[in-house]
């Protein structure tokens, strides 16, 4: 178990890696689309495009990153109210879950991702291969998959789980939204 911990550690570093150079470089390309076409007066061909494939790409990356330190989205009103020894089952149930239907998700996506890449189709702004962008479907599922099933053996062998703060990530997630409390302060002025 010590030992799959140290290669999803390894693993989490180079997605974080990717994710970040995905981010930069979709920065970067509206940031030189918008300076050229307002300076300059020249469009580039498939910037929008190549930023909306990163986009999806950091998506499915980012997602990945987010299970492996429990902040994936979830209702945890049940969870918070139950005590911890139905809360461990309930975490476990929840990992389990979570790990079949990323699998079948995966699954899924790499049949499509097959399919596209056998047609040879081509983005429509941009001379690459339409398959890429699919493949960030089954790769995504399949690493959330993967980190849901670590999530489980963890928890159910008591092994210690990544913390937001190995990702720089504040260790605690605000319990109330400021949107939410600056309505509420101006319907009760």
């Amino acid at each position: 178990m010590h030992a799959a911990a140290r290669i999803f550690r390894y693993l989490d570093g180079l997605i974080s890696v990717v994710a970040g150079i995905a981010l930069w470089g979709m920065t970067l390309v509206l940031f030189v689309g918008s300076v050229s076409r307002y300076f300059a007066d020249v469009a580039f061909v498939g910037g929008a495009e190549l930023a909306r494939y990163l986009m999806v790409w950091l998506t499915f990356l980012g997602s990945y990153l987010l299970v492996r330190v429990q902040r994936h989205i979830v209702v945890d009103l049940l969870i918070n109210a139950v005590p911890p020894r139905t809360r461990r089952i309930m975490m476990l149930i929840i990992s389990l879950v979570g790990a079949v239907l990323t699998g079948y998700l995966a699954f899924l996506g790499w049949r499509l991702t097959s399919l596209i890449f056998g047609t040879g189709q081509v983005m429509s702004s941009l001379p690459i291969m339409r398959g890429w962008i699919y493949l960030s479907v089954p790769v995504g599922c399949g690493l959330m998959c993967a980190a849901y099933v670590f999530d489980f053996l963890a928890r159910l062998f008591d092994v210690p789980l990544p913390k937001p703060e190995d990702f720089d990530m504040s260790p605690e997630i605000p319990q109330e939204s400021p949107i939410v409390h600056d309505a509420a302060e101006a319907a009760k002025g």
